[in-house]
């Protein structure tokens, strides 16, 4: 059959429509994508609902059992027609060889302080080396040799410090820890299974982020089945930067489309810059933006910011000022409001992580010796004395906090002043935990946010503690 490019689905669903199937599709690279475009695939071989009822089969990656599977794959069906078997997360194109790439982008999460996704990409490099989490936080992975590194791993051991991997791995919740991978040599079987022949009915989908192009199923699937590469470059550099904003421009585009709308190029790259790079979110602020608009066809620079503009940042501003109060009953009902309005969870929790992480730098500040902060420290003194003080060799610190009026910062350690180091860690801890709950469990989002703010503002949690 063939490969096939992000631009090149047109032409594939083409084929499909005119009666060219394949048994089994690979799609591979950005998540997001991935599922949109499996979707599509499963929307033309199964286009009636009701045969996705009993047609359609979905299958977890994280929990295959793959000798089931194959089991399925191999059985005739009791009724006429096709049945799909749909793998996300598969991670049978998973190995050695392919262990650093998903380490270089667990980097880059960790980079851009995306702890969730930076575990989610640790998690899969431990199940490439058959470890489990528990393991490496018992040998403690931050501190392995670098023999210990290469023979688990198949890459030298990276420089620099690695607790960040470490602490990531000993704040996951002992229930939500996944087992250790059983059979990663498990797409031989697969192959085998495919080059013996399957029912011609059963169909295979597999979605993977990463995938090993040596492994034999790839081969395999290239020469008789459809790959379809959907891969974006996550890193940070210009044309990182320049193909993001592409893929995010033609969510944008084709999501508005759907709803007969067009945007202002003016629009495009303030759109661009406060949803970012998250498909997921590209997707769903634009639906927001279409359905505003009303029958207008348009979408202005002024829609954009009344969307996706300065209410929703004083909402999340008036949340960490409720958590930084303790004032429960505001937090939740500012949570409700923001939900409501389509905010999505990972986006509140970033809010509140990096107002957390700013709280614990000022508070560690406070308990130098030299210069000394008081809380009755008034404004004058704190602008004209403590602040040139503070500043004097900490620049590396000190220009995390200096962007702003000094007055907000003088607000900020007076709130930081009210905690222990201890118990904004705490915060920080239970943060992380939400955030692998909201990527890792079907549990509803609402309720994991709301359980997150009664952890967050319970006594001697993130409330201050009387000395």
């Amino acid at each position: 059959m063939s490969l096939y490019k992000r631009q090149e689905i047109p032409t594939l669903l083409g084929k499909i429509k005119n009666g060219e199937t394949s048994q089994i599709y690979l799609l591979f690279g950005e998540r997001y994508l991935c599922r949109n475009a499996a979707q599509e695939l499963i929307d033309l071989l199964l286009p009636e609902e009701k045969d996705r009822a009993t047609g359609l089969l979905h299958i977890d990656g994280d929990k295959e059992d793959y000798n089931r599977t194959l089991n399925l794959l191999k059985t005739f069906n009791l009724f006429s027609g096709r049945k799909i078997f749909w793998v996300t997360d598969t991670k049978l194109f998973y190995s050695k060889g392919i262990a650093q790439n998903v380490w270089d982008k667990a980097c880059e999460k960790n980079n851009l302080d995306e702890p969730g996704q930076a575990l989610r990409y640790l998690l899969q490099m431990l199940s490439i080396a058959s470890v489990s989490p528990q393991e490496m936080v018992a040998e403690n992975i931050a501190s392995l040799s670098a023999s210990r590194w290469k023979t688990l791993f198949g890459f030298s051991r990276p420089q620099g410090d690695l607790s960040w991997a470490r602490d990531l791995l000993a704040d996951i919740p002992a229930d939500a820890s996944p087992a250790k991978s059983d059979g990663m040599d498990s797409s031989t079987m697969y192959t085998l299974a495919f080059e013996a022949g399957i029912p011609r009915e059963n169909i295979l989908i597999l979605l993977a982020e990463a995938v090993d192009k040596r492994k034999r199923l790839y081969k395999y699937i290239k020469e008789h089945g459809v790959i379809i590469d959907l891969a974006v470059d996550a890193g940070i550099s210009a044309a990182a930067k320049r193909e993001q904003d592409k893929v995010a421009k033609e969510l944008l585009h084709s999501t508005i489309a759907g709803y007969g709308k067009d945007i202002e190029s003016q629009a495009i790259p303030v759109f661009l810059e406060r949803v970012g790079f998250h498909p997921v979110a590209v997707v769903m602020e634009a639906e927001k933006l279409a359905l505003y608009v009303g029958d207008r066809a348009v979408i202005t620079r002024e829609d954009v910011d009344a969307v996706i503009g300065r209410t929703r940042e004083e909402a999340l501003f008036e949340l960490n000022e409720a958590v930084t109060s303790g004032r429960l009953d505001d937090g939740l009902l500012i949570l409700d409001h923001l939900q409501s309005s389509g905010v999505h969870g990972l986006a509140i929790l970033s809010t509140l992580r990096n107002h957390l992480k700013k709280l614990l730098l000022v508070r560690s500040l406070q308990e130098l010796k030299f210069p000394a902060y008081t809380k009755s420290l008034p404004f004058p003194v704190f602008q004209k004395s403590y602040l040139p003080k503070l500043q004097e060799g900490r620049e590396e610190w000190t220009n995390l906090l200096w962007k702003g009026h000094p007055y907000g910062l003088y607000m900020l350690f007076r709130q930081a002043a009210r905690f222990h180091c201890e118990d904004l860690q705490e915060g920080l801890k239970e943060i992380l935990a939400a955030e692998y709950r909201l990527k890792g469990t079907s549990v509803d989002t609402r309720l994991i946010m709301d359980s997150l703010l009664f952890n967050l503002m319970r006594p001697k949690s993130l409330e201050a503690r009387v000395s």
